[in-house]
C-alpha cells in the first residue's frame, strides 16, 4: 500500500543518511486518517509518521502491515508514531514515554556505524501535542517538549501556540505571546532551531471566524540541524483536516567545496605577455578632462 523507502544494507551494518518524516493531526477522524495513507502512496518514500489525535477503536491503533505503530501505554493515547516496517529491518527503534505527560512520545532510533553523516550512534525523534487543558495549562510542558541531548534530537507536533517567530506578519494578542514564549525560551536554551519557514501556515479553520494559524511545529537541536534539508507545508493540498501535512526531510550536510582559484599552470605565459605590451589603457576624451 505504502511507496517502500529506500533500503539500506543488513540490520545495524549501515549507517542512516536519509530520512523522511510526516507530521499531522488527524483530529481523530478515520477519513482522514485513511486519506493520509492514501496519499502516501502517490508521495515521496515516508520512514516515519507522527500523529496527533489520530483515530482509535476498541483499545487498538489503526494498523496496516506496511507501518509499524507506537504510542503511549494509556486508554485512549493523543500521539503515536508509525514507522515502516522496512526501516525497523535495518535500524532498532525503541521508543521512549514520559510519565508527566500521556500526550508526548519518542522514538529513540540506534545507529552504530552513524547518522547523516556523523559518528553520533542515536538519535531521537520527538511527537508532541501539547493542547490546552484547565486553561493556562497545556498537556505537555516546555520542560518535556525540549530537553539538553549530546545527540541528534528533532521535535515536532501540534503545538497550539502561536509566536512571531513563526508568524511574522500578524499582530499577535499579549496573552497569546505569553503563552507561547515559555516554550520558544526552553527550545532556545536547549539549543533548539526552528525547522518552519516563518509565514507559512499549517491550519486553516473549517469556520470562517478564524484565521489561518502556524501551530504544527518542528525543531532540531544543534548536532541533528546540520542535517536538516527541507520543511515543507505544501505536500498535499488537503486530505480532510484542518491541518496540512509536514514533510521534513533529513541528510547529510553537503560537502564543503573549496573557493576557486586561478589555474596560474594552465596559463600560457609567453602568449599573455605578448598580449599585455602592446595594452594599454585608453585615454578618456578631452571633455570629461577637469578644467585647471
Amino acid at each position: 500500500m505504502i511507496k517502500i523507502p529506500r533500503s539500506t544494507s543488513r540490520h545495524g551494518m549501515a549507517p542512516v543518511n536519509n530520512l523522511t518524516l510526516l507530521q499531522h493531526n488527524s483530529l481523530g477522524s478515520w477519513d482522514v486518517f485513511l486519506s493520509l495513507v492514501s496519499s502516501l502512496m502517490d508521495g515521496p518514500p515516508v520512514d516515519i509518521i507522527l500523529l496527533q489525535d489520530h483515530p482509535f477503536s476498541k483499545g487498538f491503533l489503526p494498523g496496516f502491515s506496511d507501518l509499524k505503530s507506537f504510542a503511549p501505554t494509556v486508554g485512549r493515547p493523543k500521539v503515536a508514531c508509525y514507522v515502516s516496517r522496512k526501516f525497523l529491518q535495518c535500524f532498532t527503534v525503541l521508543p521512549i514515554l514520559f510519565p508527566e505527560s500521556d500526550n508526548s512520545i519518542a522514538l529513540e532510533v540506534y545507529t552504530p556505524h552513524g547518522g547523516f553523516g556523523s559518528t553520533f550512534c542515536r538519535f531521537r525523534i520527538g511527537n508532541v501535542y501539547a493542547r490546552p487543558i484547565n486553561h493556562p495549562s497545556r498537556s505537555v510542558s516546555p520542560e518535556t517538549s525540549f530537553v539538553n541531548s549530546g545527540f541528534p534530537y528533532l521535535v515536532a507536533g501540534d503545538f497550539h501556540i502561536h509566536n512571531p517567530a513563526v508568524d511574522p506578519f500578524s499582530i499577535l494578542p499579549s496573552s497569546e505571546e505569553l503563552e507561547s514564549a515559555p516554550y520558544f525560551n526552553n527550545a532556545t536554551n536547549c539549543g533548539f532551531s526552528l525547522l518552519n519557514t516563518p509565514g507559512i501556515y499549517t491550519r486553516f479553520p473549517f469556520s470562517t471566524l478564524h484565521r489561518p494559524r502556524a501551530i504544527d511545529l518542528a525543531f532540531a537541536n544543534p548536532p541533528l540541524f546540520p542535517a536538516f534539508r527541507q520543511w515543507d507545508a505544501t505536500y498535499h493540498p488537503s486530505i480532510g483536516s484542518d491541518h496540512v501535512l509536514n514533510l521534513i526531510s533529513l541528510q547529510p550536510p553537503a560537502p564543503e567545496l573549496p573557493l576557486p582559484r586561478p589555474k596560474w599552470g594552465d596559463t600560457d605565459w609567453p602568449v599573455l605577455e605578448n598580449t599585455l605590451e602592446g595594452w594599454g589603457v585608453r585615454p578618456p576624451p578631452k571633455d570629461l578632462l577637469p578644467n585647471h
